[in-house]
């Protein structure tokens, strides 16, 4: 018997929906979706499996709909993770050393390329002339849109040794530029220091991870056995990390109140608190436009006890949390769950932090600082400057 192709096709697709509905009815994993949105999406999903051209592995047609579902919050910091690129991830935050080119990043708030938080110390990147606002638009001739950070992060990893080709898109200049990096060890001591005179100081913090409040009171206290009387905390190109270790850093000058406070959407506030006892110090913050996250509520916390001074230029302006969870295959999904506040009630996001004396420096500037030769940097000049005046 002859059956025509579209009643054939009808009848499949009354077939899926009969399937559809049978499963809506035993199961909606989906608790945000009611039950036309579920029937949609099943139904949506068993046609492309029925009538998409080549086979589908379901493992790819799940990742897809995750990664979908994250991608229509419009927040570029919710992002799902397969297994392997949730490892990748978890290594590049908690690990000391991997082999890269020394990028932190963010994605673009209009939606082409990938912006440059910052670049790290001696890395590659630093050294090839990549700054913060730049955009990167290829990794080896691909485009990084559509792609989450994750991924891209990963294609710029590789052995040490073997090279990379990023089309940089030049804040400074507005035009794009083929930069071939070659990939080395990224070795990452987040603390370091000296004593720029007699009596002042000089700390910088390049991110905020699990060692790094231990290491900074190591440093601080050899510093405190040199004589230091006053300080100056480097913050410039620090994208950021554990809100917890910015928080226990702020508490060793904050003597009680809060540090920092976040609030979720249902309005439930979770305070940060000093404990009693602080340092009582004369202290300016150097930060920059790659000051991020972690930085800003360092700096917050501190200017708002009225505890610091800021001199550069005007931090990045990321003012909300994320926690990662973890599905059962190893999988995650990194979500943003608050905003976080000032102690004077005020949040960053998109906003950034405004220096107290803005001393604006270019690209070239910034390259020509050097751990062993902080002579031509102005910002700090003048953050000595004004210690002095105390």
């Amino acid at each position: 018997m002859y059956i025509k192709k579209s009643v054939l096709v009808v009848c499949s697709i009354v077939l899926v929906v009969a399937v559809a509905i049978g499963t809506v009815m035993l199961v909606n994993p989906f608790g945000v979706l009611n039950f036309e949105d579920f029937l949609k999406f099943r139904v949506g999903v068993a046609a492309l499996d029925r009538f998409y051209y080549e086979k589908i592995e379901p493992e790819k047609l799940v990742d897809g709909a995750l990664l979908g579902a994250t991608y229509s919050t419009e927040d570029p910091y919710t992002v799902y993770m397969t297994k392997d690129e949730a490892e990748s991830f978890m290594e590049s935050v908690e690990s000391d050393d991997y082999s890269g080119v020394g990028l932190y990043i963010t994605p673009s708030e209009d939606g082409q390329g990938i912006t440059v938080i910052s670049a790290l110390a001696n890395s590659p990147a630093e050294e090839m002339g990549i700054v913060s606002g730049d955009k990167i638009l290829e990794v080896d001739g691909e485009s990084v849109n559509g792609k989450n950070l994750q991924q891209v992060a990963n294609e710029m990893k590789g052995a040490e040794g073997t090279k990379v080709t990023l089309k940089i898109l030049k804040k400074s200049t507005g035009k794009t530029a083929d930069i071939v990096l070659k990939r080395a060890q990224i070795k990452r001591e987040t603390v370091t220091s000296k004593m720029l005179d007699d009596k002042n100081a000089y700390i910088q913090i390049t991110q905020f991870g699990v060692n790094t409040a231990h290491e900074f009171i190591e440093h601080f206290n050899t510093l405190v056995g040199d004589g230091m009387k006053r300080l100056v905390v480097d913050l410039r190109n620090n994208p950021g990390g554990y809100m917890e270790i910015a928080v226990e850093i702020a508490d060793a000058f904050i003597d009680e109140g809060e540090i920092v406070y976040t609030m979720d959407k249902n309005g439930t506030k979770n305070s940060h608190l000093a404990k009693k006892g602080k340092t009582e110090l004369p202290i300016v913050i150097l930060i920059n436009e790659g000051s991020a996250s972690a930085s800003e509520i360092l700096v917050g916390a501190l200017c708002d006890h009225n505890l610091a001074k800021t001199v550069g230029e005007k931090t990045f302006g990321k003012g909300v949390t994320q926690i990662p969870y973890e599905l059962w295959d190893g999988s995650v999904i990194k979500i943003t769950n608050s905003r976080y506040y000032t102690p004077k009630g005020v949040c960053i996001d998109h906003e950034g932090i405004v220096p107290d004396f803005e001393v604006k420096m270019s690209e070239e500037e910034y390259l020509n600082i050097s751990e062993s030769n902080l002579s031509n940097d102005r910002q700090l000049k003048k953050a000595v400057e004004i210690l002095n005046s105390k």
